[in-house]
C-alpha cells in the first residue's frame, strides 16, 4: 500500500489536521510502515487525522492490524472512501477493516465498498486444522466489528458472501450497519432510574458534541428532558420533536438550566406524537432560534424497540388529553400571539373554545371592551391589566 501524509496547518480557522491517503492492495507490513510515517510526521497540535482510502484489499490480518493502530490514534480520527480528487475510490475486503476503526467514517461522490468472506491460503492445510482456523478467526473478526461499533449485521453478510464473489453495499445499508456512521461516534438507549421512575434515557455522541433524550411516565402521557450540547451564541426561540426528519413544534417546554455549554429543557410530548413514534425510525429534539433560519440538536436511530415499548408503558400517551381552561380576572398575557390580529367580535366562551380546539393554543387573553380573542403559545409571564381577562389551558 501506497501512503502519503500531508499536514495542513488553518489556524486560526481550526488546529492542525493529517491527512493520510492510503492506495493500493494491503500487504504484510503496511501497518509498521504507517506507523513510522506518522512517526515522523509532524503532529504538534494535530486533533484530526483523516484517512482516505482507495484498496482493493489485500491481506485480512494486516487490514485489522492496521485498523487496531488506527484506533489507537490520540486523535479525532475520520476514515473516507471516495473524495473530490478520487471520486471513484472503492475500499474492498481486508481494506474494510482497516476503514471501520477510525472514529468517523464517510463515503463521498460514487466511493464504494465492498464485502466478501475471508479465504485461508495454504494447501497443507487438512479439514479439521482449516475448520479450527476458520472458527477462531470469525470470532475475532466478530468481536473486531462489534468492538468497533458496527452492527452484527456486517458480519453476517461478510459471511453469507463467497470470497471469490464481491458484494458492492448501498449507502443505506452501511448506514444502517453503521459502517458508514458519519459525523455520529455513537448511539446508545437504555432504562434508567429516575427519582425512583423508570425512565427510558437515549445518548447520541458525535464529531459536534453529546447530546441526550430521557422520556418517561407523567399525568399527561410521555414527558422528557433533552439535554444538548449549545453551539457559542445560541438563542432559543421553539423547541421541536422530530420524527424520520419530519420536526414538531412542541407547545409545553421549558428551559430549566443552560450552563457550561449545555440546554436542559423539559416538554410533554403531544399525543399525536407519541402515535407516530410508535412506528419511527429516527426521534430527535432541537432548538429553533427566534428568527427561525438557526438550530442544534439530533435526531437518533432507534434500533431495539424500546421508545415502542416506553411509549405503550404509559398510561393515556396516545390518547388526546381533555383540558379545560382557567380564567384569570385583570390579566394579560403578553406576546407569544398564534395571529398577527387576533380573532375580534367574539365572546369570552367562544374564545376559550377555538384554544381549546387547537393543540398549539395554550392560553388566551381577552380584551373585554372589544371583545377581542388573543390565542397564546405559550402563557408567558402575566401581568396585571384592567379591562383584560385570560385563561390558560390545562
Amino acid at each position: 500500500m501506497d501512503f502519503t501524509i500531508e499536514r495542513l496547518d488553518l489556524r486560526p480557522i481550526r488546529p492542525p489536521t493529517l491527512h493520510i491517503t492510503a492506495n493500493g492492495e494491503i500487504r504484510n507490513g503496511d501497518t509498521e510502515r504507517l506507523r513510522a510515517l506518522v512517526d515522523a510526521a509532524d503532529t504538534s497540535e494535530v486533533r484530526d487525522v483523516l484517512f482516505l482510502f482507495d484498496s482493493p484489499g489485500g491481506s485480512l490480518m494486516e487490514g485489522v492490524r492496521m485498523g487496531r493502530y488506527i484506533a489507537d490514534i490520540p486523535a479525532i480520527v475520520s476514515a473516507q472512501v471516495g473524495s473530490t480528487a478520487a471520486p471513484e475510490a472503492i475500499c474492498a475486503s481486508a481494506c474494510v477493516y482497516a476503514y471501520i476503526g477510525a472514529d468517523y467514517r464517510y463515503l463521498h461522490g460514487s466511493g464504494r465498498i465492498g464485502i466478501h468472506q475471508f479465504s485461508i491460503s495454504g494447501g497443507t492445510l487438512d479439514g479439521e486444522e482449516g475448520l479450527a482456523i476458520g472458527q477462531s478467526l470469525s470470532g475475532l473478526l466478530s468481536e473486531y466489528i462489534r468492538a468497533n461499533r458496527a452492527e452484527p449485521e456486517l458480519f453476517e453478510a461478510i459471511s453469507a458472501i463467497e470470497h471469490d464473489d464481491i458484494l458492492w453495499v448501498p449507502r443505506r445499508k452501511l448506514e444502517d450497519w453503521r459502517v458508514v456512521t458519519n459525523d455520529i461516534y455513537e448511539e446508545r438507549a437504555g432504562y434508567i432510574n429516575l427519582n425512583g421512575k423508570i425512565a427510558l434515557r437515549m445518548k447520541q455522541a458525535s464529531i459536534n458534541g453529546d447530546s441526550f433524550l430521557t422520556l418517561f411516565c407523567s399525568g399527561n402521557g410521555i414527558a422528557g428532558l433533552a439535554d444538548l450540547h449549545e453551539p457559542d451564541l445560541a438563542a432559543y426561540g421553539r423547541f421541536d420533536l422530530g420524527i424520520d426528519g419530519e420536526w414538531v413544534s412542541i407547545n409545553i417546554w421549558d428551559v430549566v438550566d443552560r450552563s457550561e455549554g449545555r440546554g436542559r429543557i423539559v416538554f410533554e410530548m403531544p399525543a399525536e406524537f407519541a402515535r407516530a413514534a410508535l412506528t419511527a425510525q429516527k426521534i430527535g429534539a432541537r432548538v429553533v432560534t427566534p428568527r427561525g433560519d438557526l438550530f442544534f440538536g439530533f435526531q437518533q436511530t432507534l434500533r431495539d424497540g424500546l421508545v415502542t415499548e416506553m411509549i405503550r408503558g404509559c398510561p393515556g400517551a396516545t390518547e388526546e388529553a381533555s383540558y379545560t381552561m382557567i380564567d384569570r380576572q385583570g390579566t394579560d398575557l403578553p406576546g407569544n400571539d398564534l395571529t398577527n390580529k387576533g380573532i375580534r367580535n367574539i365572546s369570552f366562551a367562544e374564545c376559550k373554545a377555538i384554544c381549546l380546539q387547537h393543540s398549539e393554543c395554550r392560553a388566551v387573553s381577552y380584551v373585554q371592551s372589544k371583545a377581542w380573542c388573543w390565542p397564546k403559545s405559550r402563557m408567558g409571564t402575566p401581568i396585571n391589566a384592567a379591562g383584560l381577562i385570560s385563561a390558560v389551558k390545562r
